[in-house]
């Protein structure tokens, strides 16, 4: 059974035609404090994929799990920009390098951009990300700076929106996700995620508003958080 996947062309309203990756949370890092209580890749028709992906993981080594999906992206046509693992992470500096090497195959073809979020920003230094815009996962302010200091832009989950304009929370510049804030904007239009590195140089993060069958637990998760 498949525990990677690459779809060339995703149909989603709030990426836009993209190209997409989805893997088995077996790459996720257990730490992660959405997993298995909010994480959005468990609900509605995403959570059917991720179920089944799950399934097909069994033991499997993640080493392997991150070169199966690899396998997958190279068989992209590599013209789209690719949002890599709608579900899963790197959880290992290994891993990510594994997918940066696919990731650098992949820009080869045309140049587009690839960008992503992990959870494991605490283990898995930036630089093995390579190429890749890759955002680091938080639920807390404190959190932002951390990943700040470590080469990373956040990516901060809140409860709710309280504006769709940015405001500078203790020295970070927390930017709501013009996709999620707005109806007319979609992340091929606003492309911000897809240079990490620029934000990170503006102290900058993007928020992401709980949202779906599982926003009760990441909120709860965003409060466990904040202490």
């Amino acid at each position: 059974m498949t525990r990677a996947i690459a779809v060339e062309r995703t149909a989603n309203r709030k990426t836009g035609p993209v190209s997409v990756t989805h893997a088995t949370q077996a790459t996720c890092p257990a730490t992660c404090p959405l997993l298995k209580s909010g994480c959005y890749a468990e609900q509605g028709v995403q959570g059917i994929h991720t179920s089944r992906l799950n399934r097909a993981a069994g033991r499997a080594d993640r080493r392997e799990l991150a070169r199966e999906e690899a396998r997958a992206i190279d068989q992209l046509s590599g013209k789209r920009p690719l949002r890599l693992r709608v579900v899963g992470d790197a959880a290992t500096t290994s891993a990510a390098r594994t997918l940066a090497r696919a990731v650098d195959r992949y820009q080869l073809r045309s140049g587009a951009p690839v960008w992503t979020y992990t959870h494991a920003w605490r283990d898995v230094p930036r630089e093995a990300w390579g190429a890749t815009s890759v955002l680091a996962s938080v639920e807390s302010i404190g959190d932002a700076k951390r990943a700040l200091n470590r080469g990373y832009a956040p990516a901060i989950v809140v409860s709710r929106f309280g504006s769709d304009r940015a405001a500078v929370v203790d020295g970070v510049r927390v930017i709501p996700c013009p996709a999620q804030a707005r109806d007319d904007i979609r992340c091929t239009d606003c492309r911000l995620c897809w240079n990490a590195d620029a934000l990170q140089a503006r102290r900058a993060a993007i928020a992401f508003e709980a949202h779906g069958s599982g926003a009760p637990k990441a909120r709860a998760a965003v409060k466990r958080a904040e202490g």
